[in-house]
């Protein structure tokens, strides 16, 4: 992981994996506020961004997360995003929960993005 960077007036957390320098990246919506950009061919994390941070935190300590965004994704980006989301380093701030096939992928954040971490930053 490169960086991690919370603005607090915007309220929006990101997390940096990877240089995008030279690479292919794509931009896929999780919800209306978790973006996830990542290389399409390699499948490596570039950046997870959190908008809305505090409010995703008390809705994510409420119940599920609703990845509804990979909805409307064509099956091939949608797989390709869901492993990218479940494993390190991204699976480390946002955990996937299985649930039934025909459900959609639900996650909830990881206790690490809690406001206390956020002070550490």
């Amino acid at each position: 992981m490169k960086n991690i960077h919370y603005d607090v007036e915007g309220d929006i957390l990101s997390i940096t994996f990877a240089e995008v320098e030279d690479q292919p990246h794509t931009g896929v919506e999780l919800t209306d506020n978790i973006v996830l950009y990542f290389n399409p061919e390699t499948e490596e994390p570039i950046e997870l961004l959190l908008l809305s941070y505090r409010r995703l935190l008390q809705a994510s300590a409420q119940g599920l997360l609703l990845l509804d965004g990979l909805t409307d994704l064509p099956e091939s980006l949608r797989a390709k995003a869901l492993r990218v989301v479940s494993c390190e380093p991204v699976a480390n701030f946002l955990r996937l929960v299985e649930g039934r096939r025909e459900t959609k992928p639900t996650g909830r954040l990881r206790e690490i993005l809690a406001p206390a971490a956020l002070r550490a930053l």
